[in-house]
């Protein structure tokens, strides 16, 4: 398997703002990438390295419902502090893949 397959994939929205770009987040062997659905929405793209990812975990909703309500979010921790935010159903599933690839990383 190249590192550009997926090991998993989730439907997830990007918490942007206001709302929340629908796509698709991806893990590899070495990468969390975020697909948009739409070509429009091409600066929502996101891709990090997992040596960058410091942290994986939940953070509470905004209450702003175009950008997924109260729903809790999975949260992204980069090394510089930056949290990168996606709301998606699979939540519990999406925390436990990435962290376990974080741990064989480290």
């Amino acid at each position: 398997m190249s590192d550009d397959k997926p090991l998993a994939t989730w439907q997830a929205g990007r918490s942007m703002g206001k709302l929340a770009v629908p796509g698709q987040l991806q893990l590899t062997k070495t990468h969390v990438v975020f697909e948009p659905k739409s070509a429009r929405a091409a600066g929502a793209r996101f891709s990090v390295a997992l040596t960058f990812v410091a942290a994986v975990g939940r953070a509470p909703g905004t209450g702003k419902f175009l950008s997924g309500g109260k729903r809790e979010r999975l949260c992204i921790t980069l090394g510089d502090g930056s949290e990168w935010l996606f709301v998606m159903p699979e939540l519990a599933d999406a925390t436990e893949q990435i962290s376990s690839r974080l741990a064989v990383g480290k």
